[in-house]
């Protein structure tokens, strides 16, 4: 049971830590399709 507890709390944790560099690094990047996909959208 201890060895899927760590297991499972190392995966979050490197979860978290790759979503929140991927957020900081292409943060900009996700605005930018969010924006497409509505102009797309609003052009519908």
């Amino acid at each position: 049971m201890w060895l899927v507890v760590v297991v499972a709390a190392l995966v979050l944790l490197s979860a978290a830590a790759v979503w929140v560099q991927t957020s900081r690094r292409s943060g900009t990047v996700i605005a930018v399709r969010r924006g497409h996909r509505f102009g797309k959208r609003e052009v519908r």
